[in-house]
Parts: structure tokens; C-alpha cells; sequence
């Protein structure tokens, strides 16, 4: 069992972890503001890479994932509060990711899409997340998804959102051409073909 030195130590480092990726997301967000993405994505990693060490130090839980815990009685290992800072920090450099990685030429949109799940996962309401998945989504031509993500986000913002629902309209024309495309494909193959 760990004595009070041992706990104490351990939420110091927790929180001393926390300050460096809060200081990597700001030197992240310094580099964005000067249109230096590759930079900038590279600052969120680190943040990231403080953030995933807090996760070792709780055991494998990540700090994120404590108060969603399927144990609701079970005591955290940090206290409420570094614990809340933990998550906003989370949801934060994940989507700051995902926008600085939306200015790259070579965009990866399956990771864009997966850090954007990452917030959803933590917060479900989020609309920054939803709509840089919906973005991410486009890029890979997942029309479907992409427009429930831009839909999701004009429901969140109550329609205040008019990218949002420019981009709706696109994803509806898009698939409209699919099912025509979709539909002339299957009247070719069905064509009742001459006998020899």
C-alpha cells in the first residue's frame, strides 16, 4: 500500500504532465494562428503523448474514461477537478488535431476521423468534433456518414451552423448521383440481351 509521500508524489507528476501538454496545446495553437500546420500538429502530439502518459499512471484507465467508469462507486485515482481538466485537455488537442490536420495537403481522413470519434466518445455533443468527422468523411467520399455528421451539427447549433447545411445539401446531391449511377448500372446488367 502506498504511503501519503507516495500519493502525493504521484498526483504531482499527474499534474505536472498536465502542464506540459497544456503548454505543448498553446504552443500548438500559437503555430496555427501562424498557418505553421505541420508545426502545430506536431505540438498537439506531444500534448497527446503527456495526456496518454496520465493514462499509464491510472493504471492503463485513461483519465478521460474515469468518470464514465462502469464502476460509478469506484473512488478515482485524481481528484474530480485535475481529473475534469484532464478531459476538456483531451477533447481539446483532439479536435485541434483534427482542424490542423483538415489544412494539410496531405490530409489523412481516417485518422482526422478517428481523433473527431475521440471526442465524441467523451462527448457526444460536441459540434467541432461532428463536423470534422463530417469533413473527414467527405474526403473519403462516405457521403452517408458525412451528412448525418453535417446534420448532427445544425441540430447541436440549431441551424446557426450554415457551412453545416451547405454541406448537407452537397452530401445529398452526391448520393442522389450514387443512386442514379447506382440505378443505370442495374438496368444495364437486367437488359434482356438478344438470343444468338
Amino acid at each position: 500500500m502506498a504511503s501519503n509521500g507516495d500519493t502525493a508524489s504521484n498526483k504531482m507528476s499527474i499534474e505536472q504532465k498536465l502542464e506540459e501538454a497544456k503548454r505543448f496545446k498553446n504552443e500548438g495553437n500559437e503555430l496555427y494562428k501562424a498557418k505553421d500546420f505541420r508545426g502545430a500538429a506536431g505540438k498537439y502530439q506531444r500534448a497527446k503523448l503527456f495526456l496518454k502518459g496520465i493514462d499509464t499512471d491510472l493504471h492503463g484507465t485513461p483519465a478521460f474514461l474515469q468518470q464514465l467508469s462502469v464502476h460509478p462507486g469506484q473512488k478515482n485515482s485524481i481528484p474530480k477537478e485535475l481529473e475534469d481538466q484532464c478531459i476538456e485537455l483531451n477533447i481539446t488537442v483532439h479536435n485541434n488535431l483534427c482542424a490542423v490536420m483538415l489544412q494539410q495537403e496531405n490530409a489523412n481522413p481516417e485518422r482526422i476521423k478517428h481523433f473527431a470519434e475521440v471526442v465524441l466518445e467523451i462527448d457526444d455533443k460536441n459540434e467541432k468534433a461532428w463536423f470534422r468527422k463530417g469533413q473527414a468523411c467527405k474526403l473519403l467520399k462516405d457521403f452517408d456518414t458525412a451528412s448525418e455528421c453535417f446534420s448532427k451539427v445544425t441540430e447541436l447549433t440549431e441551424g446557426k451552423n450554415k457551412e453545416a447545411e451547405k454541406y448537407v445539401q452537397e452530401c445529398k446531391i452526391h448520393l442522389e448521383e450514387k443512386k442514379k449511377k447506382e440505378k443505370k448500372m442495374y438496368q444495364e446488367m437486367f437488359k434482356p440481351r438478344p438470343e444468338h
